[in-house]
């Protein structure tokens, strides 16, 4: 077995791989401050419904931002929106299609003027109220529990 001592230049060049990284390292930039976000960005509206559309599906954020311009963050894993430099709404992306990705949390303030609306809103089915909760018929205590939590 042969050791060599020192890299060798590549057939027909004069340089080792590693002088030619220090001449070309002058003419790199530096890193920018602050990492790449590697996602799919753009700037889009509330529905009246609080939904966000990303591609084909639906995203919700609060009631309170319903009809404001938002920015939208798609990344592989996850939709991020955002309003006015804070974070509003944090979901894991959907992709399906024309699927509607709900969190029941986004509508309580809601459900807390319209109390009777808890047991038809498109949000909370399926969702599991704490065992300690008012039932569903009871919808004004069920509500004031929630927003409580």
């Amino acid at each position: 077995m042969i050791f060599c001592s020192a890299p060798a230049p590549l057939w027909g060049h004069r340089e080792t791989i590693a002088e030619r990284f220090e001449r070309d390292r002058e003419k790199l930039l530096p890193l920018p401050p602050v990492p790449y976000e590697a996602c799919d960005q753009r700037t889009t509206r509330v529905s009246s419904q609080a939904l966000v559309r990303y591609e084909t599906n639906d995203y919700p954020v609060p009631v309170e931002y319903g009809h404001r311009q938002v920015l939208l963050k798609a990344f592989v894993w996850e939709v991020v929106i955002g309003c006015s430099c804070e974070v509003i709404a944090r979901h894991s992306r959907s992709y399906g299609r024309e699927e509607m990705v709900f969190n029941p949390l986004h509508y309580l303030a809601l459900l807390e003027q319209k109390s009777n609306a808890l047991n038809q809103a498109a949000p909370l089915q399926g969702w599991q109220l704490p065992e300690e909760s008012p039932s569903r018929s009871e919808p004004k205590r069920s509500t004031k529990l929630l927003c409580w939590r």
